[in-house]
């Protein structure tokens, strides 16, 4: 019998014998054992509990078999697309100019995502349920707008400059405005030019034909830019005015629409450029105030009569063929009145309720001709939009006139919302009396007019103060807003979270205009992952899509939108993309029974969107794994 022997404690040994015990017992402990097992066994349990509360269960769990091949298919193709189509791949080599990062800045890779990525051309494809946050003067090509501009002999433009020299030329903004036409005009370009809107006597305004023809006679050198042949402009003008532009409002994605000089140069301080949203020097002021610039030069070549009416319409072919179902629309309602086509300002907000309407109807009477009802069956809501920069006074004036609006038109008005640049003064809770009253009013004639605040579309979140406490993502819980716009700094306040969970408050995502705005870099940054996985239900929306389209060829789109959503993070998936978009008949101003017509219509559409992702692109060799060639 061996008798065994006693232990040496380690720190008797010699250090020969201890490296030579360590051998021995990390040799051992490396053989397979019950404590790997366990490891293993508790790694898997960890991802089933985190599985079980995952906010996209719901959808893959009842995702049908062409759902889940879709899914298949569409995890291939973006990975197949992060290595190639972009070369988004880890190594020391410095990346060639060619090379574009997956998810990275958006308009820099905003070409190759139209022309190369198959993912995007399935998120074209994809119905989107509702858009529930959309700017109303930011839907349509800004060329669009400039080419019917071109047909009104009454348009006017102003600068705040006297455009004497290229920094005054790059650095000034422009309005446009239909007037009288025998308003008085003054010259742009000369020294002489009083820009000051609100001085007596002054005349800032110039005939826009007029300025057209002097801009392209003083500066056709000195913009890269070239005019196309005058004779041929003014022989297409000829056909727009006879046709009424229908040659070129067939199809919205045409080619570039030709434009000369000026107009050229004016659409260029229509949109963000690559340069303006990612320059070195640019700075979140400065990329809103550029912003703000934009959305004022839009303003006045879309609010006049004719115009007004034909946005509609155009607006609502758009989101056809973008495969949304409805919309509530936001537009900026201070103004109680746009001008007639004559340029009089008594096109008043009941006339512009009734062109909606009368376009609305319209368009579905087409529609149901061509039995494609489904298309487009509900039509659209409108939240009314005013500045939370305004008086208290005004304010009260702006809510007095939602009410009545809401009495006029209760299918049509949908909710109310403040606006504007959350680092600027003023927060929600500044108004805090007259929301509650509003509510209050709301709730004694019994109509509902719920808030749909924008809140946390901001980094600093104090409200445009210098108190934490004045974010508004607080005011938007206390005063039971809806849903909320951007949402982007709630992942800051725990418990805030946890408020919207208990209130059911979705948010409405607006990922590229967050880019842009500088709240995130890019989409791999934006917290909406954080957001999802907090179970807050969101909606995927475009914002001001006009306005950011970078360089491109065309404008951006809700298809944009959700590929950027799809990129952004491996998490997501195609159920996610389902879920998303019924969240947004969910948490829709639309009634219960038209919710369930729209989640009817949007079941069967989506049935036929997978089957199309596995008729276009399930080869056998995707399916298997493989690369797709």
């Amino acid at each position: 019998m061996t008798v065994p022997q006693p232990l040496v404690p380690i720190e008797e040994l010699d250090l020969s014998e201890r490296l030579t015990k360590a051998q021995e017992v990390f040799e051992k402990s490396c053989k397979p054992s019950s404590q790997h097992n366990e490891y293993m066994v508790n790694r898997a349990t960890l991802l089933k509990q985190e599985d079980m509360i995952s906010w996209d269960r719901p959808a893959r769990n009842s995702a049908s078999r062409n759902e889940v091949q879709a899914a298949r298919i569409i995890y291939l193709l973006r990975e197949y697309e992060r290595e190639n189509t972009f070369g988004n791949m880890a190594s020391e080599d410095i990346p060639d100019p060619e090379t574009r990062d997956m998810g990275g800045q958006f308009l820099t890779n905003k070409d190759r995502i139209e022309n190369d990525s198959k993912i995007f051309k399935i998120a074209q494809q994809m119905p989107k349920g509702c858009h529930l946050h959309l700017h109303f003067n930011a839907e349509l090509q800004p060329e669009r707008l400039l080419l019917r501009a071109r047909l009104m002999k009454n348009m006017f433009i102003r600068s705040l400059k006297p455009l004497i020299n290229k920094e005054a030329m790059d650095t000034t903004e422009l309005v446009f405005n239909v007037m009288p036409d025998d308003t008085p005009t003054s010259d742009i370009f000369s020294t002489e030019y009083n820009f000051e809107f609100k001085t007596p006597g002054s005349r800032p305004w110039m005939r826009w034909t007029t300025f057209c023809e002097e801009f392209e006679n003083r500066y056709n050198d000195l913009f890269e830019i070239r005019s196309i042949d005058q004779d041929n402009i003014k022989k297409e003008s000829i056909v727009m005015e006879e046709n009424g532009l229908a040659h070129f409002d067939d199809h919205f994605d045409q080619e570039p629409l030709k434009l000369n000089l000026a107009e050229t140069w004016v659409k260029n301080k229509m949109v963000l450029s690559e340069f303006e949203a990612y320059g070195m020097s640019q700075t979140v002021n400065g990329v809103w105030a550029r912003f703000n610039q934009a959305t004022r030069c839009f303003k006045g070549l879309l609010n006049y009569k004719k115009v007004f009416r034909w946005y509609i319409g155009q607006a609502i072919d758009r989101m056809i063929e973008e495969k949304i179902m409805y919309a509530e629309l936001r537009p900026m309602l201070m103004d109680k009145f746009i001008p007639t086509d004559e340029g009089a300002p008594n096109v008043t907000h009941q006339d512009q309720m009734d062109i909606i309407l009368e376009e609305v109807a319209k368009k579905q009477a087409e529609l149901k001709k061509q039995n494609r009802l489904n298309q487009f069956p509900f039509g659209l809501k409108i939240i009314y939009c005013t500045p939370r920069s305004i008086p208290k006074q005004r304010m009260l004036v702006e809510m007095r006139d939602c009410i009545n609006l809401k009495l006029q038109y209760p299918d049509l008005i949908c909710g109310f919302d403040l606006v504007g640049a959350e680092d600027r003064a003023n927060h929600i809770g500044y108004y805090h009396e007259e929301l509650v009253s509003f509510t209050k009013a709301c709730k004694e004639l019994g109509i509902d007019i719920p808030f749909m605040f924008h809140a946390g579309e901001t980094l600093l979140d104090t409200g445009g103060s210098r108190d934490p406490a004045n974010s508004n993502l607080y005011d938007a819980v206390l005063l039971r807003s809806k849903r909320i716009g951007h949402g982007f700094s709630l992942v800051k306040h725990p418990h805030l979270i946890e408020e919207f969970k208990k209130r059911d408050i979705c948010i409405e995502l607006c990922p590229i205009s967050n880019e842009l705005l500088h709240l995130c870099r890019n989409i791999k940054e934006h917290p909406y992952p954080q957001i999802l996985a907090a179970g807050i239900p969101c909606t995927v929306n475009s914002d001001n899509p006009s306005l950011f389209r970078g360089d491109a060829k065309y404008s951006n789109s809700l298809s944009h939108e959700f590929y950027q959503i799809m990129v952004g993070t491996p998490t997501m998936n195609i159920h996610g993309w389902r879920q998303l978009a019924e969240w947004s008949i969910t948490y829709s101003c639309l009634s219960d029974e038209e919710k369930k017509k729209a989640r009817k219509i949007f079941k069967d559409e989506w049935e036929r969107f997978c089957q199309w992702i596995i008729d276009e692109y399930a080869e056998d060799n995707w399916v298997t794994g493989m690369k797709p060639s």
